[in-house]
């Protein structure tokens, strides 16, 4: 069995993606969401998002507060 042979520009490529700054989990599904053109996602996770925000503020404090809202 041969190995296959390296193309230099390819393993540059790899090493200068490897040596460049670390993104955060956020901008790693931005950048998934952006380049499959799943935009049509970003409404829904909002909602989610904002449903989140809401319920974690409903067991502290902030709820007298957010009950006066509804």
């Amino acid at each position: 069995m041969s190995s296959p042979t390296k193309d230099p520009q390819q393993e540059n490529e790899f090493l200068q993606a490897a040596a460049g700054k670390e993104r955060g989990i956020v901008a790693e599904f931005i950048a998934f969401m952006a380049e499959n053109k799943m935009w049509w996602m970003t409404p829904i996770l909002l909602v989610f998002g904002l449903l989140g925000v809401l319920l974690v503020l409903a067991a502290t404090g902030a709820a007298p507060f957010l009950y006066t809202l509804f």
